[in-house]
């Protein structure tokens, strides 16, 4: 059966040819969010507890001031403390620990805490004055999308929502997991100088110059970025953080030796996230031997030529998130 024996036939090809004249509709791209592993929900709905109680016990200004005071010692290079560092303060009559359990009781805070490795209490978005302001409490997840909106909780245990993208124009207290320490609390330590035989080495020397930072691939919540590079070749093995560069803007201006080579040298940049080491990284298939975390953010990699190193010009490569100055 077809249309035609029930339609006039002009009807039926006017009908044909609208048909074929009108436009083709793509398929609409379909993005998908990281997926949190169940250790990461399980971290998060614990985050989600202690906020909470954080932003019901900031009404007590001796528990702003004590936030304040920690968090202004950047103990690693941020506005940022340890919960460990914390719990046993004086907040009055009463420790920190203490004066949060008034609600979950003494035991259930620290099974709360136990849950999430390296908690923190951070300070973020506008200057804050812990005597005149009660700020929100806002969580920074783990997994998922970094920069979806932020839930944040006042002192009545209301949920509000932050833009994940813009910097808040108030103060927000900012509770997460702690991207600069160890599993015991201690501060990563730094990459190994180059020894003074490898650089006696019939070689040539591996140094960057300068590096220009465009998108350090970090949300608000979770502050100054932490910008780290690994760098391969003959003689060399150097991976490390440069602490000097940790927001868009920021720039390198001094010299950073990596090394001695006589080979291409590899350079792998990402801003670190986690501490979990499931990822092996490598540059068009060349391998480090260096595992990372699979969360964190790549922002670029190359390969310079062993013949780049041999004279004392500059050689620039913009890799997009930022360009790095070598000879």
């Amino acid at each position: 059966m077809t249309l035609s024996r029930f339609l006039p036939v002009p009807l039926t090809l006017s009908l044909l040819l609208a048909a074929c004249s009108q436009p083709t509709v793509a398929p609409t791209a379909v993005v998908t969010a990281p997926a949190q592993t169940q250790a990461q929900a399980k971290t998060n709905a614990a985050l989600h507890t202690f906020a909470r109680q954080l932003a019901a016990g900031l009404t007590d200004p001796n528990m702003r001031s004590l936030i304040a005071q920690q968090t202004a010692l950047q103990f690693d290079g941020d506005t940022e403390v340890l919960y460990r560092t914390l719990a046993a303060q004086a907040v009055g009559s009463r420790t920190f620990a203490q004066a949060l359990s008034t609600e979950l009781g003494a035991q259930s805070l620290t099974a709360l805490t136990a849950q999430v490795p390296n908690l923190q209490v951070a300070v973020r978005g506008a200057a804050w004055d812990p005597a005149r302001t009660i700020p929100w409490v806002a969580v920074a997840p783990e997994g998922g999308d970094e920069y979806a909106p932020v839930v944040a909780y006042d002192a009545q245990g209301r949920a509000h929502q932050l833009d994940g993208r813009t910097p808040p124009s108030a103060p927000v207290v900012v509770v997460g997991v702690n991207e600069r320490v160890d599993a015991d609390g201690q501060l990563l330590k730094e990459a190994p100088l180059p020894s003074a035989a490898m650089a006696a080495q019939g070689c040539y020397q591996v140094k960057l110059v300068r590096l220009d930072l465009y998108d350090d691939m970090e949300p608000w919540t979770k502050g100054k970025a932490e910008i780290w590079v690994a760098v391969k070749g003959t003689g060399i093995g150097w991976h490390g953080q440069l602490k000097m560069v940790t927001e868009p803007g920021d720039y390198l201006d001094a010299i950073q030796v990596f090394g001695c080579t006589s080979s291409d040298v590899r350079f792998y940049w990402y801003e670190k996230d986690g501490s979990n080491f499931d990822f092996e990284i490598s540059v068009n298939g060349y391998g480090f031997g260096i595992k990372i975390d699979d969360s964190n953010d790549f922002l670029g990699s190359t390969t310079m030529r062993k013949s780049l190193f041999e004279g004392t010009s500059v050689n620039t490569v913009n890799l997009g998130n930022l360009k790095q100055y070598t000879h």
